[in-house]
């Protein structure tokens, strides 16, 4: 029997585990991205959150409701490709019910950005943790606990950015960005043009439909007036 993720003990030691996001010639390709329903708090595919806690890694201070964090704590969470942020997006669900604004974004970090490496093997009890803080399912406020105590005490160093860490739908990698809004923007293809589209584009829709349906996850087009996600307070 496994045993269940605990609380952190403070200060977590120092653990080396350091992954790199770094800048490529290449990522104009399908690359890292994020799926999103645009609102308020997400204008843009590159736009931080202030407002939290919500997901898993937010390392924002404990709020309930959330609330637009007074210290300024603010995160982008990135998936590896299409197929692994859009799972995350809609995976606990089963159905991708798309109105006009939900968006994906193609990102690409601007400088070298550091994350603590929780993929790789034996970095999670190296701090204390389990594999099960990135991928299983654990009570969000336990593993935004965990978030704070990666973000305060910087067992990979004080250069970290954030987390790099697979995922508990699509088991593909993905990056929990902190604080780090200038290191971060959207791609733009060879005319110029920033690559933030609507997954109702049929450039995107296509591709989406593929890979969802090799994961179980129904897509269906809805209008704004049927999308849950329009209906909550902004």
């Amino acid at each position: 029997m496994v045993k269940k993720l605990d609380h952190p003990t403070r200060p977590l030691p120092k653990a080396p585990f350091v992954w790199w996001w770094e800048p490529r010639p290449e990522a104009t390709r399908w690359r890292w991205c994020r799926v999103y329903h645009q609102s308020k708090h997400a204008p843009d595919g590159a736009t931080f959150r202030g407002y939290g806690p919500l997901s898993r890694l937010d390392h924002h201070q404990p709020a309930d409701p959330p609330v637009v964090a007074p210290s300024s704590r603010r995160i982008l969470y990135v998936g590896e490709d299409l197929a692994t942020s859009a799972s995350e997006a809609f995976g606990e669900s089963g159905n991708a019910r798309l109105c006009p604004r939900y968006r994906v974004s193609i990102l690409a970090p601007t400088r070298r950005l550091a994350m603590f490496d929780l993929a790789r093997s034996g970095s999670a009890m190296a701090i204390g943790a389990l594999p099960s803080l990135a991928d299983g399912s654990e009570p969000r406020p336990l593993t935004q606990e965990w978030a704070r105590a990666i973000y305060e005490d910087q067992p990979a160093g004080p250069e970290a950015t954030g987390i790099r860490y697979r995922t508990g739908y699509n088991f593909g990698y993905s990056l929990a960005l902190w604080d780090c809004d200038d290191g971060v923007e959207i791609v733009r293809d060879v005319r110029g043009h920033r690559q933030d589209m609507a997954l109702t584009d049929p450039r995107v829709l296509l591709r989406l439909q593929v890979q969802m349906r090799k994961r179980l996850i129904t897509v269906t087009t809805v209008s704004s007036d049927e999308c849950t996600e329009c209906k909550k307070p902004t």
